[in-house]
């Protein structure tokens, strides 16, 4: 095996291998993936790798400046990359000043160890130093993560990466015990041991790309869910996941018995907003008025975007006593918030319309938003920011909290 796979014919299947993989990372950057961050990142680190196998087989035919100061810089480049990449991937600070001293040390230490006091071993011991830290480095920020959420693709590039750094400190320890002969050769001239760390790095720089991609793939999949799930601009739950969590909670009270509040509530003259201020600052009023709702909220409730500025909110286990208390709380967290643009303070209040669903409606109700709707019309009808609470069918008297 180790005859077969020399260190050129390694360095060869390398260069194939990375190429491939570059092309891919940066095919799938340029579709839906480029909303996933990390991506590009992931397509330079094996570009660089790419770049390194390329230049370290033209050794003996271009200047050593190039085929070994350059080549080797690339190298720790693509390892910076990956780990550049996975800091992206899972949204971690960057601090960019680090990436300048790191590409100085490389440039400087490669530089003295090519011409000023040559040494192959003191060259491989520096990439073996950046393979070590900057691998840790990655795993540090994978195992930040808890391990129960990990995907199939946390697993594959954790152990590749694991698999690397052990691989390197082994590497260490044999360049360590070599001969002044043998350790003169070059990288292309490695056999035996040597030549088995460079198959398990080949094989490792394959399963991290692995990792990566797949990664990538649960980041796309994740963000999909979330666009699916919960409006772009305020943040709360789409209409379809609302009204399925207000089905639900009907069930539940068919099942315990416990009642369900369900409230629609309805930003007062938000159309005159948009008309004088323009639908960037009616964006930020809607926003900002909801995030003071939210607030104010049990963490048990959800709350969706029924469409323009209606929203809707279901609260499991809540009583008349309790809705009455909680809407009119939430009524004046909106009527409070104040917006400010420019020179203007911008005061936007709500209406809503409640009712509560139990074992007594619970099985007659075919519409209970219909019902919420129509409560909401009412608090509209009566000079809004105002609470108007439905009965137990549309006939049933409703009870009004009056703005204060």
């Amino acid at each position: 095996m180790t005859e077969f796979l020399d260190a050129k014919t390694i360095f060869v299947l390398t260069g194939m291998f990375t190429g491939l993989i570059t092309v891919v990372f940066f095919s799938i950057h340029r579709g839906v993936y480029a909303v996933v961050n990390g991506v590009l990142s992931f397509a330079w680190a094996y570009g660089f790798f790419t770049l390194f196998a390329l230049l370290l087989l033209m050794r003996g035919l271009l200047h050593p400046l190039i085929t070994v100061v350059l080549a080797d810089t690339a190298l720790c480049l693509a390892m910076l990359m990956i780990a550049d990449g996975i800091s992206r991937l899972k949204n971690l600070p960057i601090q960019q000043g680090i990436y300048r001293w790191y590409l100085s040390f490389c440039l400087v230490a490669f530089f003295y160890f090519t011409f000023l006091s040559p040494s192959f071993s003191a060259r491989v011991m520096v990439t073996i130093i950046c393979t070590v830290a900057i691998f840790s480095w990655a795993l540090v920020m994978l195992w930040w993560q808890p391990i129960k959420s990990w995907q199939l693709g946390e697993w594959v590039l954790s152990v590749a990466l694991l698999v690397s750094v052990v691989a390197a400190l082994l590497r260490a320890l044999t360049t360590l015990m070599e001969t002044d002969a043998v350790a003169a050769l070059s990288i292309l001239s490695y056999q035996g041991l040597q030549a088995h760390f460079l198959s398990i790095n080949l094989l490792a720089v394959i399963f991290i790309a692995f990792g990566l991609i797949v990664m990538s793939q649960d980041s796309l999949r994740r963000d999909l869910e979330r666009l699916a799930s919960y409006d772009a601009l305020t943040g709360v739950l789409t209409r379809r996941v609302i009204l399925d969590l207000l089905d639900k909670s009907m069930a539940k009270v068919s099942r315990t018995g416990r009642p369900v509040a369900v409230m629609m509530i309805d930003l007062d003259h938000f159309k005159r907003v948009n008309d004088s201020y323009g639908h960037r600052v009616g964006d930020s009023v809607l926003t900002q008025v909801i995030a003071a709702v939210e607030r104010v909220l049990r963490k048990d409730t959800y709350i969706g975007r029924y469409g323009g500025e209606e929203f809707l909110i279901v609260m499991p286990d809540t009583t008349h006593e309790q809705l009455l208390e909680v809407s009119e709380r939430i009524r004046q967290a909106a009527a409070s918030t104040i917006i400010r643009h420019e020179q203007s303070n911008i005061h936007c209040t709500i209406s809503i319309g409640a009712l509560i669903i139990d074992t007594s409606n619970v099985d007659s109700l075919t519409d209970p938003v219909t019902l919420a709707d129509r409560a909401l019309y009412q608090a509209k009808q009566r000079g809004r920011n105002k609470v108007v609470i439905a009965g137990d069918t549309a006939q049933q008297p409703l009870l009004e909290t009056e703005s204060r």
